[in-house]
């Protein structure tokens, strides 16, 4: 593994990533984020929960030959009642966007763009989940 990857550790720990200093969280979902026309994994999109910090965190994390290369990365954090928290960018390793989701229903979105041709490859949920 190169030394630039990052793991989902080091991405929740981060200040540009979850920003979860106490590393401790729990594992809501997790999807892979595949490209069929390269046969290729791009990442993988964690919806974390932090008992500790009482936030939610999308996390959209490159993986395999799409980590260390920039493409468009987005993670998105929508909370019921509240504003929608966004981070999109041309990132090499990561996207994450955490917020306070205590009490309010919560989904999310979590896309990568395909390295060599193609489209944006995303997941979305439809439907408020995590209602507590």
């Amino acid at each position: 593994m190169p030394a630039s990857a990052h793991t989902l550790h080091e991405a929740v720990v981060s200040s540009q990533g979850c920003g979860w200093p106490n590393g401790s969280y729990k594992t809501l979902t997790r999807e892979d984020l595949w490209d069929d026309r390269n046969n290729m994994p791009l990442g993988e999109v964690y919806v974390l929960w932090s008992g500790t910090y009482q936030e939610n965190c999308v996390l959209t994390l490159r993986v395999g030959r799409a980590d260390g290369v920039a493409s468009y990365t987005e993670a998105v954090l929508e909370r019921q009642g509240r504003s929608t928290i966004r981070d999109e960018g041309n990132y090499a390793h990561f996207a994450a966007a955490s917020g306070s989701a205590a009490g309010t229903c919560i989904r999310w979105t979590g896309s990568i763009k395909a390295i060599y041709g193609g489209g944006i490859i995303g997941t979305t949920s439809t439907q408020w989940r995590y209602c507590d």
